[in-house]
């Protein structure tokens, strides 16, 4: 009789490839990912039946702690703006404790390994922030633009914001204020 799967071995090796491709990108070697979580690359793939699952897998744990952070105080019956505030600093505030993740998604979202049904089921816990999205454009509190660009542009904003509160940490509400009011001017033209 096989041995239940361990969710804590599980959870070490999703750590350990996310630092990995943080540091390295999708070139990270699945042993170095596995020696990094302390296990035998062997190992590795009882959980993961090859790599590409690895990273898949991946990007879905990291996006999962992105949700953690958003979703559960998601003010839904806020105004746009307020809503749009939520998800920005929670974004912020997300990508500053734990920068190795916010890495490895751009790094996982920019190799183009992640396949669509993948990207597909980690935004559906974002549903709520896609049709705030869709609405305010729809309204004209936004500007007429594709969900996928406005999404990447609170991003991308959100990123600098981050950048920037990492070189100035005394600075840091300051650069979030900021941040976000260039985006709302930015998203509202």
């Amino acid at each position: 009789m096989a041995r239940p799967l361990s969710p804590e071995k599980q959870q070490a090796l999703l750590q350990a490839a996310a630092l990995a491709v943080a540091e390295q990108g999708v070139l990270a070697t699945t042993s170095s990912i596995a020696k990094r979580a302390g296990v035998a690359e062997g190992t590795l793939f009882t959980y993961f039946e090859n790599k590409d699952a690895l990273l898949q897998a991946v990007y879905l744990h990291l996006k999962q702690g992105l949700c953690d952070s958003l979703m559960p105080a998601y003010p839904h019956d806020a105004d746009h703006r307020q809503r749009l505030e939520h998800v920005f600093q929670g974004y912020v505030g997300w990508g500053l404790a734990y920068p190795d993740g916010r890495s490895a998604v751009a790094r996982l979202a920019a190799s183009g390994l992640i396949a669509e049904d993948t990207r597909n089921q980690a935004g559906e816990p974002f549903l709520a922030i896609y049709q705030m999205l869709e609405d305010a454009v729809q309204q004209r509190v936004l500007v007429q633009a594709p969900i996928a660009f406005l999404s990447s542009m609170i991003e991308r904003i959100a990123d600098i914001t981050i950048e920037y509160i990492d070189l100035h940490p005394d600075e840091a509400k300051h650069y979030r204020e900021l941040g976000f009011g260039m985006l709302w001017k930015a998203l509202r033209f």
